[in-house]
């Protein structure tokens, strides 16, 4: 037995949803963005290398994932096995080296703290 949803639940179950997803994506990769500019700004001043780069960079696989997902979203339709294997494999590699370029400046803050000492 299928069950249709009524358009109240459509909106509150589907569209809301999907909205609310779009807007922790974009939430999510603003955060990684201002994380690399935070670290890019300790590396002119203290002169330690951050590698900001990778964390201005890494996050772009988030971005492309999330439109691909928004626009599927707006066409009402789910994404198709080759746009799931291609969003999937970037939010991957974009979750490996943000993970990585946050480490990193990690890294560096401990060692700025101990410098402080």
């Amino acid at each position: 037995m299928e069950t249709i949803l009524t358009p109240q639940q459509h909106l509150i179950f589907v569209t809301l949803t999907s909205y609310m997803a779009m807007l922790g994506g974009v939430l999510l990769w603003g955060g990684f963005i201002l994380m690399g500019i935070i670290s890019r700004r300790l590396e002119l001043v203290y002169g330690i290398i951050t590698h900001w780069q990778f964390q201005i960079i890494a996050p772009l696989g988030l971005f492309i994932y999330l439109m691909m997902q928004s626009l599927a979203s707006l066409r009402h339709q789910n994404m198709g096995p080759v746009e799931q294997w291609t969003g999937y494999t970037l939010l991957i590699w974009s979750a490996g080296l943000s993970l990585w370029g946050i480490c990193r400046f990690g890294r560096v803050l401990k060692i700025l703290e101990r410098g402080r000492d």
